[in-house]
């Protein structure tokens, strides 16, 4: 049989009952607090994850941007390379340019002065042979005339065709004068061809001091064409040099 239970000894377990009780609302009340505090360090785990994720994505977005930037920079760097080699090419053509310029100017100067020496030498030649045009035409007009008429003693030949008509127009012995001397068929036929001979050679010369004219008006023409080229051209690799100047600076 069991001893019978005390009261001391009930109030002794209800003490311990209350204890435990009360131990158990703490232990319960720490879970709750932990169980809490867990939920939180798992959202923030969560919120970690989250951020680690996209740390990863823009590192691996960093990476591409920094092997494209590595790329264009290696681009950079051989356009610069490059940039340098024109610099250096166009610091020689600068150079160069500003020589031709030197060279040009005193070349168009050259041609100025050759083109107006040709100028003024081919207004001089030009009077003379328009006044020597003018005798020959005279003499053409003459000649014709006297082709006309049948009159060599209105003539003035050439030594030449003097001499031919001479030989055909001896006097005849009792005339006093050259006008009271009538020729005869065959020495009008041989003074007509004298005198055709000569407006032939006349008009020959005539030509050629056109074409001499003319020839000199072209030159004259082409050297003042020459020039303006030249200075056109002087212009260009002036612009030129000031483009390269200014692409320097």
């Amino acid at each position: 049989m069991t001893p019978p239970i005390t009261s001391a000894h009930a109030s002794a377990q209800n003490t311990l009952l209350q204890d435990l009780q009360h131990q158990v609302t703490i232990k319960t009340l720490e879970f709750r607090t932990l169980q809490r505090e867990y939920d939180n360090l798992l959202q923030k785990l969560e919120r970690q994850k989250t951020k680690c994720a996209t740390l990863e994505k823009k590192f691996e977005v960093s990476d591409c941007e920094i092997n494209s930037l590595t790329d264009e920079k290696e681009k950079l760097q051989s356009q610069v390379v490059a940039f340098e080699g024109q610099v250096e090419d166009l610091q020689q053509s600068r150079d160069e340019a500003r020589r031709q310029l030197i060279a040009n100017g005193a070349q168009y100067m050259r041609i100025m002065e050759m083109a107006n020496r040709l100028q003024s030498q081919g207004a001089d030649d030009k009077k003379k042979w328009d006044v020597e045009r003018t005798e020959l035409e005279q003499r053409i007009r003459v000649l014709e005339e006297a082709m006309v008429t049948g009159d060599q003693h209105h003539v003035t030949p050439t030594p030449g065709s003097e001499r031919h008509a001479t030989s055909n127009y001896s006097p005849v012995p009792g005339e006093s004068t050259p006008q009271n001397y009538a020729p005869s068929s065959s020495s009008q036929t041989e003074t007509i061809n004298v005198l055709r001979a000569e407006i032939n050679r006349l008009r020959s010369r005539t030509q050629t001091l056109e074409g001499t004219v003319r020839t000199m008006q072209r030159e004259s023409i082409s050297i003042q064409t020459a020039a303006q080229q030249l200075v056109d051209s002087s212009e260009r690799v002036k612009d030129a040099a000031r483009d390269i100047i200014g692409d320097g600076k």
